[in-house]
């Protein structure tokens, strides 16, 4: 049997290494402790303090100047056109003052300016001037009914045949047919120079023709006639002795009288306001 001896002292000695070992390295750490170097940092300057600069506002824009406004485009002048050119600028002047369609009828003759002209002083005589306004003439016959041999009365369907004439009248607009007055009265006064009358002008005329026709009386009830020879007289003396014009409303009858001269009256004064303010 081997003896263990050989292995005991292996073992042996291997412990005394190690505690050897062991015993060395703990005695360095006592014998050589560390050495401590002390470093002396700097202390930091203290930051300058923040001032806080106030910053001045940035300067609001100043406003873009407004533009400047446009001018108004100027309109020519308006020119009257000639006496002899005018009917155009007539027609177009009284269509425009009604709605009536038969207002186109009344403007289709030539020479509208001259014709108004002696129609008007016609009137403001006392008489019928007919050649000039041919185209305004009632249609149909004068209608009468005899009420015993000598005495006639006329009858009032006879009184229908002016109310076209009395209706495009009325649909006239009367401010507008004032201006339309004034805007021609240059060419109106021209065609009355025409006529060669001395100490007259047209708006005189005018007004009184006008009030000849204000005059007329309106008449109710039978209108009795006579007829010595061939024409129809009117039995009462009064109204025989009113003039060709103010008898010739009177065959119109007591309603177209009344509207006619109810829209005569306004005209007139649209007339006055219009010339006063020109």
């Amino acid at each position: 049997m081997l003896s263990n001896k050989p292995l005991l002292l292996a073992i042996g000695a291997g412990l005394i290494v190690i505690l050897v070992a062991g015993t060395l390295l703990f005695e360095g750490d006592e014998k050589a402790p560390e050495t401590t170097q002390i470093v002396t940092l700097p202390i930091p300057e203290p930051a300058p303090p923040v001032v806080e600069v106030a910053l001045e506002p940035e300067p609001e824009p100043e406003p873009e100047p407004e533009p400047e406004p446009e001018p108004e485009p100027i309109e020519p002048a308006f020119v009257l056109p000639l006496l002899n050119d005018s009917d155009g600028l007539i027609r177009d002047g009284l269509v425009s003052l009604s709605r009536h369609e038969g207002m186109n009828q009344w403007v289709a003759v030539n020479d509208l300016i001259r014709k108004f002209v002696g129609f008007t002083n016609g009137v403001s005589e006392g008489r019928v001037v007919r050649n000039p306004v041919e185209i305004l003439a009632p249609r149909g016959q004068f209608l009468v009914a005899q009420l015993d041999e000598e005495i006639y009365a006329i009858d009032p369907k006879s009184y229908d045949r002016y109310d076209l004439f009395v209706n495009i009248f009325e649909s006239l607009d009367s401010e507008g047919a004032a201006e339309l007055y004034v805007l021609v009265l240059p060419l109106l006064d021209q065609a009355y120079s025409e006529l060669g009358l001395p100490n007259g002008s047209m708006n005189k005329t005018l007004f009184a023709a006008i009030g000849r026709l204000l005059e007329v009386p309106v008449l109710a009830g039978e209108v009795r006639l006579t007829r010595p020879v061939v024409m129809y007289e009117f039995e009462d003396e009064a109204l025989e002795r009113l003039s060709p014009a103010q008898k010739q409303v009177i065959r119109m009858g007591p309603i177209n009288t009344q509207r006619l001269q109810r829209k005569l009256s306004e005209i007139s004064r649209a007339l006055r306001v219009a010339l006063e303010t020109n």
